[in-house]
């Protein structure tokens, strides 16, 4: 039995005096793709109406205190430390206690989150799932608002679901009763699938219609878009965003928030490792896509950057089918491919940077050279670039993120 997980945390979550009920609103977020994106819009716009707004983010883009966010700060290091030496004792007291064994690492951080967040007294939390829905520790939450399923792909096939009907089903948990429902998912077979667990809630569905917009403006660094009658800008590039956003100013609306705070909110939402340009002159984008669909968006958001020469760093989980995304990068026709490991982390299995290499030149015999070390890899790179040259680092968001730390201070 699944709800075994959730039932293990719940238990630990009755021992600390339950933080996760004293928040009063939730909004819930699953889908395949585009739930850090939607989180971080719907983070910006109920700020921006004045509410005092939370948000989670797996997994973080470069180190674990930016899985949790208030306002425009994500958790402090002394914060972090604070809270897990609270839980140290509290964790000695559940293996006494409990008839479970002991909390996964995506529990323990549902659980870091809702302490930080009770303490900071918020009103609302954005909740992104971490995988699936029905059974994922972040569907332990007592009540939520809104449940919103962005769409449904093919991504952790064989953990949540063999095929998109099962992973549909899986995703479709999260709705609950008393809340209201919302979905960009357009094909038929799945909205019945997500329709009929709505309809066994007694819950609303809103079906969103995502393509009535029109662009009006591109630029470098996003785009203006216009939707029903009114425009709206992102600092994103993509049309897989624009829907995106789409999702979200229907959720805001539903809310009864203004459009000048959705605008404005819309406006204010910086995504990390979102096709995230980093530097100009050369043009330097870090990327996290890691599925199919996701890579897909990357590929059409590259071909609006002028170039010269392309250059790419890739590297894939090890439970990724990387065929199907490679054939997709080698259509930006590249110079150069980096494969490497997309984390440097022992712990945590990849994809053979020597398979990927192998893949990339089956493409239009494209030149390749393996970097086990994804450092190494970005120095060779930056070495050989010229200022109207470009460098795509994606395949995973472990990799994007941990070659961040060259270009942001963290």
């Amino acid at each position: 039995m699944c709800d075994w997980y959730l039932k293990r945390l719940q238990f630990f979550l009755d021992l600390l005096g339950n933080p996760e009920k004293k928040i009063k609103h939730y909004i819930h977020v699953t889908g395949t793709s585009g739930k850090g994106s939607t989180v971080s819009f719907l983070h910006n716009i109920l700020q921006t109406d004045g509410k005092k707004v939370a948000s989670t983010y797996s997994p973080h883009p470069t180190i674990i205190t930016e899985r949790w966010k208030v306002g425009d700060t994500f958790m402090g290091k002394k914060e972090f430390v604070e809270i897990v030496e609270y839980l140290k004792p509290k964790l000695d007291e559940y293996l006494e206690k409990t008839p479970y064994d002991m909390l996964s690492f995506f529990e323990l951080t549902e659980v870091i989150g809702f302490i930080y967040f009770s303490k900071k007294k918020v009103d609302w939390l954005v909740l992104e799932v971490a995988c699936g829905g029905r059974y994922d520790s972040s569907n332990i939450i007592p009540h939520k608002d809104i449940a919103v399923i962005t769409n449904i792909g093919l991504d952790h096939v064989g953990i949540i679901g063999n095929n998109k009907a099962e992973i549909a089903y899986e995703k479709a948990g999260i709705i609950k009763k008393g809340c209201e429902a919302f979905t960009t998912e357009q094909d038929k077979k799945l909205l019945e699938i997500i329709s009929k667990e709505a309809e066994t809630k007694k819950v609303n569905l809103h079906k969103v219609k995502i393509n009535n917009f029109k662009i009006k403006k591109e630029k470098i660094n996003g785009v203006v878009f216009e939707y029903e009658d009114v425009d709206f800008e992102i600092k994103a590039l993509g049309i897989h965003q624009i829907k995106n956003a789409i999702l979200c100013i229907n959720i805001a609306k539903f809310l009864k928030i203004k459009n000048a705070s959705i605008k404005q909110g819309l406006k204010n939402t910086l995504q990390p490792l979102r096709f995230e340009i980093v530097q100009e002159k050369p043009h330097i984008i870090l990327d996290g896509a890691h599925n199919e669909d996701k890579i897909k968006s990357t590929v059409e958001a590259m071909k609006k950057i002028k170039k010269n020469k392309l250059y790419i760093i890739a590297g894939f989980s090890g439970d990724k089918k990387v065929n199907n995304m490679i054939k997709s990068l080698s259509t930006l026709n590249p110079t150069f491919v980096c494969a490497t490991k997309n984390t440097s982390n022992h712990f945590r299995k990849v994809a053979d940077p020597k398979i990927i290499a192998k893949e990339f030149a089956k493409n239009k015999n494209t030149k390749t050279k393996i970097f086990l070390d994804p450092q190494d890899a970005l120095e060779f790179c930056l070495a050989k670039m010229k200022k109207n040259d470009a460098l795509l680092i994606t395949g995973s968001i472990f990799l994007s993120g941990q070659l961040r730390e060259k270009f942001k201070k963290i």
